[in-house]
């Protein structure tokens, strides 16, 4: 059976080696702490230049659908034009119909006159 003192060696010679590989364990983990913090950083820097880029982006595709916004509204606005022009040539169209279809009419019987009058000068000796 080990002594006292033997047992008081043995138990620091133990806490010796604790201490020793606690202050090893503790300087690799505030290394990778470190190594964490400066990949963090970097991360975040290069998160906020990616932003700036994709708001500058996006802002340039707003203005860009503005603009085409403005040409579609122009252009709206002369296909407005377009149909009122068409309505008023259907309109006279419809009138010009009218008349061609009444002036039709008047031929017909202007031809049903001339063939009775050919008729009746076929028959007179």
């Amino acid at each position: 059976m080990p002594t006292q003192e033997e047992r008081l060696d043995m138990v620091e010679f133990n806490l010796r080696q604790f201490k020793t590989e606690t202050v090893r364990v503790y300087q690799d983990m505030a290394f990778e702490m470190t190594i964490v913090k400066g990949l963090t950083e970097d991360s975040v820097k290069r998160l906020s230049i990616l932003s700036s880029t994709m708001e500058k982006r996006f802002d340039e595709v707003d203005r860009r659908f503005e603009r085409i916004d403005t040409r579609l509204d122009a252009m709206d606005t002369r296909l407005d034009t377009m149909d009122t022009h068409l309505g008023t040539l259907d309109t006279r169209l419809d009138r010009v119909d009218t008349r061609l279809g009444m002036m039709d009419t008047r031929l017909d019987r202007v031809e049903g006159m001339l063939a009775q009058i050919l008729e009746y000068l076929s028959k007179k000796p």
